[in-house]
């Protein structure tokens, strides 16, 4: 499984190098209602930057894939 930023019906992959400043821009950005560039993968693989707006967004899930899932052997 991949770390994924989910916002909305809309889902990117996280690559490994840049989860860590991916979590702290979207933290800060739903802390202090700021727009953030985001180095993120489509679905279709490519790498691409997404504005992230903190102020209007209501929620952001971040899928860091830290455990195994129910379906998943650990």
């Amino acid at each position: 499984m991949a770390k994924k930023l989910i916002v909305g019906q809309s889902q990117w992959e996280i690559s490994d190098r840049d989860a860590p400043v991916v979590v702290k821009q979207v933290r800060e950005a739903m802390e202090t209602g700021s727009l953030v560039d985001l180095p993120l993968v489509d679905d279709t693989g490519r790498t691409v930057t997404v504005l992230f707006n903190g102020r209007i967004a209501a929620t952001a899930v971040l899928d860091l894939d830290d455990d195994p899932r129910p379906s998943e052997m650990a």
